[in-house]
């Protein structure tokens, strides 16, 4: 070999040790990372969800209620996971296995006014409805940074029979024109009562430009959100969602058109179709009176119900597909519901999963 071959295997040589050398250092430098697995379930969804402040929604992916953090609450409040519907959630607990438990739920318009929503939460302890004038004599109002909020204390009969978890509720309400706040903890009657001015105080917190605008923009609807379709009639605007709802719409103004969808089967209808008389001011029906009649769409069947109060007419029509509930609803006057019934129809048959 000459004096040139020489020197280039030498050359040759020292970089294939020095690329070994650079190998068995990456190889040394090598780490392994492990994933945490998410740990838990979702909470399983209540039978009361649909239309209600008071039942957890399950949802697809839990979320720890960090936002929870940004207002103190007591050292016995225990954070609960966080749904579609729930912005804030917590279960206390007493003796002998007594709980409450205490939630924050933001709502749309639709939400229903002091008086609806306190003969729902009665009628579920088993109390007769109040009037105007007697509900103005229940009702405390308390000074927040963000306006005054109406509480009110009920208790009755435990909507299961439970005294040890139901017969008590604490509420407070608040309405900005666009967005209801609902603030509840219902439960034992003595956690309930231990727990009241811990609860107010708690709400007077939330009520700050820090506390329930933050807890809202951290809980938006969950990310792996269904995908549907559906034909928009002429005339209808979109009008901005909500926590609970999927999807809103308004016509000539004055009428409202929601969109709402649950995990699991969103309750039993004779249930639902009783929290929608209730919303326009009538008294339950019996299953042999529900008048449910059916709507084929696209690729889903639809149960339909119209309903006509006082003041105001609800078209709701509903389906299960796919392990989720979904309600359509067109709620306002009467006249006005009659004129836009033909496009509500037509908008629900139109929908396509």
């Amino acid at each position: 070999m000459g004096a040139l071959g020489s020197r280039t295997a030498k050359v040759f040589l020292f970089a294939f040790a020095v690329l070994l050398g650079a190998c068995n250092r990456s190889a040394d430098e090598i780490k392994v990372y492990r994933l945490a697995k998410p740990s838990g379930e979702p909470a399983p969804m209540e039978k009361d969800a649909i239309a209600s402040t008071n039942a957890p929604v399950r949802s697809t992916i839990e979320r720890v209620p960090s936002a929870n953090s940004n207002v103190a609450t007591p050292p016995n409040w225990e954070p609960q996971p966080l749904s579609e519907m729930r912005q804030a959630s917590f279960l206390v607990h007493g003796e002998n296995g007594a709980t409450a438990d205490i939630s924050f739920v933001r709502l749309g318009p639709a939400a229903g006014n002091v008086l609806d929503n306190v003969n729902r939460w009665l009628d579920q302890l088993g109390q007769p409805p109040v009037t105007p004038n007697k509900l103005s004599s229940m009702v405390q109002k308390v000074p927040t940074p963000l306006g005054e909020v109406n509480i009110v204390d009920l208790s009755g009969k435990p909507e299961n029979g439970d005294a040890s978890k139901d017969g008590r509720i604490v509420a407070a309400i608040a309405s900005d024109g666009t967005n209801t706040s609902f603030y509840k903890m219902r439960g034992n009657a003595g956690v309930v009562g231990a727990e009241k001015e811990n609860f107010i105080k708690w709400v007077v917190a939330m009520r700050s430009s820090s506390g329930e605008q933050t807890v809202a923009q951290s809980a938006p609807l969950t990310s792996d959100k269904p995908q549907i379709k559906w034909d928009i009639p002429f005339g209808w605007s979109p009008a901005p969602a909500s926590a609970m709802r999927y999807a809103s719409f308004s016509a000539e103004g004055k009428i409202d058109i929601s969109v709402v969808t649950f995990p699991g089967d969103g309750g039993d209808d004779l249930g639902n179709v009783n929290r929608w008389r209730q919303q326009i001011g009538l008294a339950p029906t019996d299953e042999s009176h529900n008048n449910i009649a059916s709507l084929r769409a696209s690729d889903a069947t639809f149960s339909t119900i119209d309903i006509t109060g006082a003041n105001a007419r609800t078209i709701a029509a509903w389906t299960r597909k796919d392990g989720r509930a979904w309600f359509f609803k067109i709620t306002g006057s009467s006249s006005a519901v009659e004129k836009e019934k033909p496009n509500f129809v037509k908008f629900v048959q139109s929908v396509r999963f």
